[in-house]
């Protein structure tokens, strides 16, 4: 009887020990899960910080390629850090357009506007997370509508012998300021969401 008892004390004790050594292995397991979750968590922020960094690049080359080269073209010899109002752009186009007339229209359907044309699909091609995607949207449809402005000016230029009328002009004219408007909020909206998400890492 003495050894039963004995020997039940001793299978407990092992019992007990391997009881203790199960709850220590859970809770080093636990751990081990914890900080990997950790690293994974860690190495996921630099990869989105990373994405968005790229994006980020990406648009703001494409603006220059595209939207900045138009307007370089279509307001040769100014400062475009000089234009910032929709009222700067439209006093810009109205004196180009009375000055030059028909050539100012072939300059701008020849020359500019080819700066254009592949600047919406290569917008459209990136692959964008969801908060970019609305400004991305805009500023494709911006871009768009400038197209569309800008030929019609250059249409209405596009005369042998113009007699050039501002207020004939001013319906593309506005369009045009409206849509580099919109396409100037777009981008702005966008370079914020970068940063916004950049700075929360």
């Amino acid at each position: 009887m003495a050894d039963e008892g004995l020997s039940g004390t001793l299978a407990d004790e092992q019992a007990a020990m391997q009881k203790g050594k199960g709850g220590q292995l859970l809770m080093l397991t636990a751990f081990a899960l914890a900080l990997l979750g950790g690293l994974f968590f860690l190495m996921g922020g630099d990869d989105e910080n990373r994405v968005y960094g790229e994006l980020g690049k990406k648009i703001n080359g494409l603006k220059m390629e595209h939207f900045d080269q138009f307007w370089g073209c279509a307001l040769a010899g100014e400062d475009l850090r000089d234009v910032k109002s929709n009222a700067d752009l439209s006093a810009q186009l109205d004196s180009r357009g009375r000055e030059r007339g028909q050539a100012y229209g072939v300059h701008l359907r020849d020359t500019c506007l080819k700066k254009l044309e592949d600047f919406g699909p290569n917008l459209e091609a990136l692959i964008a997370p969801e908060d970019l995607k609305e400004p991305i949207a805009a500023m494709v449809e911006a871009n768009g509508k400038l197209r569309t402005a800008v030929s019609s000016l250059a249409t209405y230029l596009d005369k042998d012998e113009l007699e050039y009328d501002s207020d004939e002009a001013s319906a593309p004219i506005k369009d045009a300021t409206r849509a580099w408007y919109d396409f100037k909020k777009a981008h702005k909206g966008a370079n914020d969401a970068i940063r916004t998400k950049k700075d929360a890492k």
